[in-house]
């Protein structure tokens, strides 16, 4: 695989990734605002809708973070030596997969938490 088709695939990925961890934020951001104004109303919609926003965004960024690191592994010797491509290497990427699913993970809990208390 060329370099700049790789680069791009990797860019557009991360960039699925940002589109994904964008949408879970403003999505737990109008449910915490339907929590707090419902007065304990529509509790099981909103646990499914706090679900499914949980699952979407741990799914769907694990599977963009993976592509992204399976993408770095496949780099060439002459890719791999440039400077770009040792600062690739570099990157955390399991970390960073970990990172963010537990941390949208916890903002699932914590709006089930929410919901039933």
């Amino acid at each position: 695989m060329d370099f700049q088709i790789r680069n791009s695939i990797s860019m557009a990925r991360l960039g699925h990734f940002y589109g994904v961890m964008q949408t879970c934020i403003f999505a737990f951001a109008a449910i915490t605002a339907i929590i707090v104004f419902s007065g304990g109303a529509y509790s099981a919609p909103l646990a499914m809708l706090v679900i499914a926003n949980t699952a979407y965004g741990i799914l769907a960024g694990n599977t963009a973070i993976s592509d992204v690191s399976n993408l770095i592994r496949d780099l060439d010797e002459e890719s791999a030596k440039t400077h770009f491509g040792q600062g690739l290497t570099r990157r955390n990427m399991p970390m960073l997969r970990v990172a963010s699913s537990g941390l949208i993970g916890l903002t699932g809990l914590a709006a089930l938490v929410a919901i039933f208390t």
